[in-house]
């Protein structure tokens, strides 16, 4: 006798296993989820810390603001004091320099051959006017005042024969560079 089964074992066994892998893709699934669950708390926990060390800096920083105010205040007040003290230097390097060559042009003026009427120093230029008796005496005046350390590039401007007391006399007018020596300590700094 011939048995025939008439039972789907074969699409049983298929459902089976649909259903076993159904239930393996399932558990992955709920697995990974978890996952994201459990990454999403980390980073959620991560986020409030970080929050809260962000508030805790800001409040800080405004701790130290009046601090900052204060220090740029200082810095401010320090330029200008350095400004001043600057200022004061040059004042006091151009007072140095004007009594230098003032000392400079009487030492070397010879006041039995010449007289000065009128003497200007204004940025770094002298300007002399005087009467000599003659050009050579003026020549050589040129010559002394170059030899100054203080003075440089002298130079004849205007040169004219006057009558002073019936005599011939020559007037004349200088213009002279100033400068400031460096070995003298004055142009230092």
């Amino acid at each position: 006798m011939i048995r025939i089964n008439l039972l789907p074992i074969r699409q049983m066994k298929k459902r089976q296993r649909l259903k076993t892998e159904l239930a393996g893709l399932l558990a992955a699934l709920f697995l990974v989820l978890l996952v994201l669950v459990a990454v999403w708390f980390s980073l959620t926990g991560e986020i409030a810390s970080l929050k809260a060390e962000l508030v805790s800096l800001e409040q800080k920083k405004q701790a130290y603001q009046p601090i900052i105010k204060q220090i740029d205040t200082l810095k401010k007040e320090k330029q200008l004091v350095e400004q001043k003290l600057d200022s004061i230097k040059k004042l006091q390097t151009g007072a140095k320099v004007t009594v230098r060559v003032l000392d400079e042009v009487a030492s070397r003026t010879t006041t039995n051959r010449m007289w000065l009427n009128s003497l200007q120093q204004s940025a770094g230029r002298l300007q002399l006017q005087g009467i000599a008796l003659d050009n050579e005496t003026i020549a050589q005046y040129m010559q002394q005042l170059e030899a100054s350390e203080y003075l440089e590039k002298t130079e004849l401007t205007s040169s004219a024969q006057i009558d002073v007391a019936k005599q011939k006399l020559k007037s004349f007018s200088l213009t002279i560079n100033v400068v400031v020596p460096a070995v003298d300590g004055l142009a230092k700094k």
